[in-house]
């Protein structure tokens, strides 16, 4: 193969492993970015199940790890959108 042909194909190799790169690094970071908003979910739904059986906000705190704000929040929330 000619220098000048070898070179170009080099550079498309360069190109495609860049590319590919590329792709896995956006795949990986959108696969963690779901994976916590998955969690949060979870953990919503948990706090918003446990109030619903008469949990305490503090207990709630306790079991899934957020503030009592947030909590408190979550509760907020559910019953705006109750309303509507």
């Amino acid at each position: 193969m000619p220098e000048d042909e070898q070179k170009a194909y080099e550079h498309y190799q360069d190109d495609l492993h860049y590319q590919a790169s590329i792709f896995e690094s956006s795949f990986g970071d959108g696969y963690y970015k779901g994976e916590v908003i998955g969690i949060e979910k979870a953990t919503k739904n948990i706090a918003l199940n446990l109030a619903k059986e008469g949990t305490s906000v503090e207990i709630i705190a306790k079991v899934t790890g957020l503030s009592e704000l947030d909590i408190k929040q979550i509760l907020n929330e559910f019953d705006h959108q109750m309303l509507t």
